[in-house]
């Protein structure tokens, strides 16, 4: 049977890949994962119970991502030279890797926003997985048109592991957590290279919000996403905010959050597709978060932090019961999307033959 090599960079990928990656196991193909360790992304992949190896770590300056994605790229090679095809989001290393083998390239995105990492790696794509809420366009600026397939789905990437994701209200007790009680915070990726927001504004927001959530009765399950995070430290004591010291299912508090703010897209538009209100704060915007709004979802992308914070303060006045009737609606609105995995079924058709 064909083997597939998966590598894997950040939280969300790790939550589609895993996914993927058993569902595959489960037709009998043979999986590779490798991941590198940031954030939350190790801690994802063993509670969907994946098999895996730690591969590098993150770095921030430029001459230290360099160095570290050399050294990775060492570190691969010893355990993924024996693959059919990488199936990756835009990864330079991965990607190098396999055109330096030979080996099909499949890509996965929602973020052509993201110039770097794209221009790095989809040139060598053989195939680009992508929602039908991107433009072609978007993609097409960074491949071969001759040399790669555009397949796009009727859904986006989350769809994958909430079509059939199972709730139980028995887990927020490990945080001492009841439904609708508590707001969920993630702060924005101020590190990357296409952050816009200063640190200051982010840092403000944050505490402005949390405190406003505090104020009006409510817990914080608040998830940092580097370890030098100020607001993390600043919050370590407060007895109504929840700082995580492992990972912790962030769909599973989605569910049966009040609100999720998030400074990125993947646990504002989660928690909108669940039927939970969802503000994204990112910079830009997003196509992704653009469609599932259109869709019905109860999403909020705002660029100015002023109307994100104005929204939020009107999300948290909304009742129970309207909160359950965002719920049914999505419900039903989630039945009808696609996965990406049905996009993959069919290249891989054309890759492996």
């Amino acid at each position: 049977m064909k083997k597939l090599w998966f590598d894997i960079l950040t939280p969300k990928q790790a939550k589609l890949f895993g996914c993927i990656s058993l569902k595959l196991e489960k037709r009998g193909f043979d999986t590779i994962v490798t991941a590198r360790e940031y954030d939350y992304t190790i801690p994802v992949l063993k509670k969907l119970g994946v098999k895996f190896s730690a591969v590098g770590g993150y770095a921030e300056g430029l001459r230290e991502k360099i160095l570290e994605e050399a050294k990775r790229i060492i570190e691969l090679l010893h355990i993924v030279n024996d693959f059919n095809t990488l199936l990756a989001f835009p990864n330079p290393v991965a990607a190098r890797i396999a055109f330096g083998l030979g080996k099909p390239y499949i890509a996965f995105t929602d973020s052509p926003h993201s110039e770097a990492p794209s221009r790095l790696s989809l040139p060598l794509a053989s195939a680009v997985i992508f929602s039908s809420c991107i433009p072609k366009n978007e993609i097409e600026k960074y491949v071969i048109r001759d040399k790669t397939l555009l397949v796009q789905f009727n859904g986006v990437d989350e769809v994958e592991w909430l079509k059939d994701f199972s709730f139980d209200i028995s887990y927020l007790r490990n945080w001492e957590l009841e439904p609708y009680n508590y707001v969920v915070i993630r702060p924005p990726e101020i590190k990357a290279s296409y952050y816009k927001y200063s640190k200051q504004e982010v840092l403000s927001f944050a505490i402005k919000t949390i405190e406003f959530a505090i104020k009006s009765g409510y817990k914080v399950i608040y998830l940092p996403r580097y370890g030098d995070d100020n607001i993390a430290k600043g919050f370590r004591n407060a007895k109504e905010v929840v700082i995580p010291d492992e990972g912790i299912d962030g769909t599973k508090v989605a569910y049966y959050a009040k609100a999720v703010i998030s400074g990125g897209g993947t646990m504002a538009r989660e928690a909108a597709l669940l039927g939970t209100p969802g503000v994204s704060i990112f910079p830009s915007e997003l196509h992704v978060n653009k469609c599932v709004s259109a869709w019905g979802f109860p999403l909020w992308h705002q660029t100015k932090l002023d109307e994100a914070y104005n929204t939020i303060k009107n999300i948290l006045k909304l009742s129970e019961h309207e909160i359950i009737l965002y719920k049914e609606h999505a419900e039903k609105l989630l039945r009808n999307l696609e996965s990406p995995f049905e996009a993959l079924i069919k290249v891989l058709e054309i890759a492996l033959r």
